[in-house]
């Protein structure tokens, strides 16, 4: 069962009044989120949950029906610690190719290892999983001005 959203997504700024303040850390983290959770957690493992072409509607992006790879993974020790939730438009698998089936490579490995690709916004949502809450950012990133999303719901607080 994956998370599922409960408010709509809030443009973040650092003095913005989040429900879950002791999470800012992590919704403001601009490293690759697998190595700081490696520092929490010894093994950290990636399981697709679902990956494929699909046609998605993105608010954030301002795409509409648009085709392109959705992919859904959890970030795992002993138990799952992030649901995460990428969509690359067309647009954007031809100018990265690779984005069109990441399969077990985490995304980190592309996002701050390319010069080209440069964060725009981010934003916060509460997420519900089971009748427990827990925040959610949604990173908008732009190569050579395509846009795309990463969303990453935090399932623990700190």
């Amino acid at each position: 069962m994956t998370p599922k959203i409960k408010t709509n997504w809030q443009l973040y700024s650092p003095n913005l009044n989040m429900e879950f303040p002791k999470m800012k850390s992590w919704v403001e983290e601009n490293e690759s989120l697998m190595h700081r959770l490696r520092k929490k957690e010894k093994e950290i493992s990636l399981e697709v949950i679902k990956e494929g072409i699909c046609t998605h509607t993105d608010k954030e992006l301002n795409l509409d029906n648009i085709e392109g790879n959705l992919r859904k993974i959890y970030l795992r020790s002993n138990k799952n610690i992030v649901f995460a939730e990428s969509f690359f438009s067309s647009e954007v698998i031809e100018k990265i190719p690779k984005f069109g089936q990441l399969n077990q490579e985490p995304l980190g490995k592309f996002l701050f290892n390319d010069p080209n690709i440069e964060k725009r916004d981010t934003y916060v949502a509460i997420y519900m999983q089971g009748d427990k809450d827990f925040i959610g950012r949604k990173c908008i990133y732009a190569y050579q001005e395509a846009l795309f999303s990463v969303i990453e719901v935090f399932l623990f607080h700190e």
